[in-house]
């Protein structure tokens, strides 16, 4: 609470006690007052009619009942009749006006009406004009105080008897001798003087409740205007205090308070200047920080994208990493075929979010001339970044414009694009990440791209650069490897070893989310995965010729033979020197195996030159089924012969969907794992989108244009029309 208004709360408290205090000795005496009045009234009223009668026309008033039909008597009644009739009125009416006589001879303290205003003398009455007999014994407790009637002096009293209560007057009627032979008397009823005090009271209540407020009003403006400059005061350096120097005290009110503001001033002007310092140097220091954890960050992805060795897995983990360290609702990523950028990978949060559990999103293969008038072609061919904040605002002097027809096939809305050309060490370009649509920290979207995303997105890619070629390396020496075996057998193309090893991911994370597997322990895997599942047939390069290539059926002994190919693939990988060569021994040896243990070559050891011998020979070892048969090799298992079954052979035709699935269906639980059979019908949409990126290409791309090759940071910001990213779900 402000000084003000503690000031003016006590000086309201202060004012309602005296108020109170006022109130108290304002009703003591107005009721003191008011009953001298009524008392005073009664007493002179009854002194004028006494005054008016005399003590030998109250003598001629006949004894008894004879005394109502007196003139005297009748006189006397009159005027005491016109007394209450003409004090009837007002704020105190007389109730009563009366003659009161001794009601006996020598009556010392008993007294009745002789005349009253109404008719009610009493018959007892027998001596008119006899003094009343006055006895010191009888003191103050007689009905009217004898001391009184001797003093022969009007008087007033309280009496209450069975008629009511009332304030009465007295005065004595006396002789010459100065006997008191009568009294007059007049009645003021005791509620009359009580209504007149408690209207007395009320108005005295708010003619002092009027003045309170008045005082209280005065009072407080006069304290407001006394207190205000050091209310304004206090409030400044509180304000002050809490750290808002921004404010200033206006004009002084006087003179004495000038010097006062103007040093308060000065130093809020002070506070000011060193605040402003203060909050540069802490900008300066959160910076710095946000770059530290910036290149922390892009440190620790380093680490891990180098641990990736499947190229394939590397680009999609780039995306999104680099999604992360913009904090981009959507991007994609286009490999460059010839003139042509091919759509390899797609993220896009805003359209998962759409998906029921469990689906991907699926976008066909769609192919951009590079040379045409998209982001992406002009990012490619010029080797320029392209930033662009509005997609639906790109000026029409620019060499390349926003293809609208993505979003509205989509549903999705582009806004902020970023399109980073990926050159290789030597400087070729290798295709295009584009990153689309910046959020804020609660997931709002933020108009474009801010310096801090492009010098972080430079910094990703130099550090990105190393796995990839690495991963473009390996590639480049599985490829190798498999054109080994499809030299030996042409069935074995880069094809078909693309799209196994695409199912067998699919199926895979699939597998691995329903078993609630770690996220790393998925992404780790399916990187080995998608390796060793290229490479489960490369066994055949050790299969004659004549068996390999024979046109027609195979004997029992070939077949025999041909089985080998499964012992002489883990072999090649027999030195165990990491976790890719034993998933690479896992679905070499295995990946022909069957569910219910009638596979071959059952559970051997490639290290043991006996039984590799023996397998050599046609030898196989104990029965292996169920879950005893290695994970990857269930799903190869699951994956080769699916797209055998969808394939051309020379020795079949591509069997219709509907046929293959039926097969794979009721081989379930038999020559399959009954569980992989069932996401793999469950992810079709994505089977068959791998499927068509791997129609009849040996191999997309990536691998024959990266190798040795890196991605590089962007050259130069291409003309940086300051808006945002690409599309949605494909790119511009």
């Amino acid at each position: 609470m402000t000084l003000s208004g503690r000031v003016k709360l006590w000086l309201m408290a202060a004012v309602v006690l005296s108020t109170f205090g006022m109130s108290i000795v304002g009703s003591a005496v107005t009721r003191r007052v008011v009953l001298q009045g009524i008392e005073e009234r009664v007493r002179a009223l009854a002194g004028i009619v006494a005054a008016g009668i005399s003590p030998d026309e109250v003598a001629s008033i006949p004894p008894g009942a004879a005394a109502v039909g007196d003139p005297a008597f009748l006189r006397i009644e009159e005027r005491l009749h016109s007394v209450v009739e003409v004090n009837a009125d007002g704020a105190s009416p007389v109730r009563f006006c009366y003659l009161l006589v001794p009601t006996r001879t020598g009556a010392v303290s008993g007294w009745d009406f002789a005349v009253d205003g109404e008719p009610r003398s009493s018959p007892a009455w027998d001596s008119p004009g006899r003094p009343f007999v006055v006895s010191s014994s009888i003191g103050d407790s007689a009905p009217i105080a004898t001391a009184r009637v001797i003093s022969g002096r009007p008087f007033a009293c309280f009496i209450e008897d069975p008629g009511g209560q009332w304030i009465t007057g007295f005065a004595p009627i006396r002789t010459s001798r100065g006997d008191v032979v009568a009294l007059v008397g007049a009645d003021i009823p005791y509620g009359a003087y009580l209504a007149e005090v408690d209207q007395l009271l009320l108005v005295s209540l708010v003619a002092s409740a009027l003045i309170s407020l008045l005082v209280f009003a005065g009072a407080s403006l006069g304290f407001h205007r006394l207190l205000a400059p050091l209310e304004r005061v206090r409030a400044f350096v509180a304000g002050v205090s809490e750290g808002r120097v921004e404010q200033r005290l206006a004009a002084a009110p006087s003179p004495e308070y000038a010097a006062l503001y103007g040093a308060l001033n000065s130093m809020a002007d002070t506070l000011q200047k060193r605040e402003e310092v203060v909050r540069q140097n802490l900008q300066l220091v959160r910076d710095v920080s946000k770059q530290q954890e910036r290149l922390k960050s892009i440190t620790q992805v380093d680490e891990s994208l180098n641990q990736i060795q499947d190229i394939d897995i590397l680009i999609e983990r780039i995306l999104a990493e680099a999604r992360v360290l913009t904090r981009c609702d959507a991007g994609s990523v286009m490999l460059r075929e010839g003139d042509d950028l091919v759509l390899s990978f797609v993220q896009n949060d805003t359209l998962a979010k759409r998906l029921e559990q469990g689906k991907s999103l699926i976008v066909k293969s769609l192919r951009i001339p590079v040379h045409g008038r998209s982001i992406a072609g002009y990012a490619a061919r010029s080797g320029h970044t392209v930033v662009i904040d509005d997609a639906y605002a790109i000026p029409a002097d620019k060499p390349y414009a926003f293809n609208q027809e993505v979003d509205h096939k989509s549903g999705y809305h582009t806004k902020s694009i970023l399109s980073v050309p990926l050159r290789s060490s030597a400087g070729r370009n290798i295709g295009v990440l584009q990153l689309l649509n910046p959020l804020n920290e609660d997931g709002t979207h933020r108009v474009g791209f801010s310096p801090a995303d492009l010098e972080s997105i430079a910094h990703f890619a130099s550090a990105a650069t190393v796995a990839l070629e690495r991963a473009a390396l390996t590639r480049s020496i599985v490829l190798r490897m498999i054109s080994m075996a499809e030299m030996r057998d042409p069935s074995e193309t880069g094809a078909h070893v693309n799209r196994v090893a695409g199912y067998s991911v699919i199926l895979y994370e699939q597998w691995a989310r329903r078993h609630a597997l770690p996220k790393d322990r998925i992404q780790r895997e399916r990187d080995l995965l998608r390796i060793v599942a290229m490479l489960h047939d490369v066994g055949k390069v050790g299969i004659p010729d004549a068996i390999l290539k024979k046109p027609g059926r195979l004997t029992s002994e070939e077949y025999a033979v041909m089985k080998t190919h499964t012992i002489v693939g883990a072999r090649l990988f027999g030195d165990r020197e990491s976790a890719l060569d034993q998933s690479a021994i896992d679905v070499a040896l295995h990946h022909h195996e069957r569910w219910d243990g009638g596979g071959y070559p059952g559970d051997v050891s490639v290290g043991d030159d006996q039984t590799g011998g023996a397998a050599a020979r046609g030898g196989e070892g104990a029965r292996m089924a169920g879950e005893a048969i290695p994970l990857f090799a269930r799903i190869v298992a699951v994956a080769d012969v699916f797209d055998a079954l969808s394939s051309k052979r020379k020795y079949k035709e591509a069997w219709p969907e509907e046929r293959v699935l039926a097969e794979m269906k009721a081989n379930a639980g038999t020559q399959f794992d009954p569980e992989l059979v069932d996401i793999l019908l469950e992810r079709i949409e994505d089977i068959r989108a791998v499927s068509s990126r791997y129609e009849n290409d040996p191999e997309p791309a990536m691998p024959p244009t990266v190798s040795g090759g890196s991605v590089q940071p962007a050259q130069q910001v291409a003309a940086p029309t300051r808006d945002p990213s690409p599309p949605p779900v494909a790119p511009s």
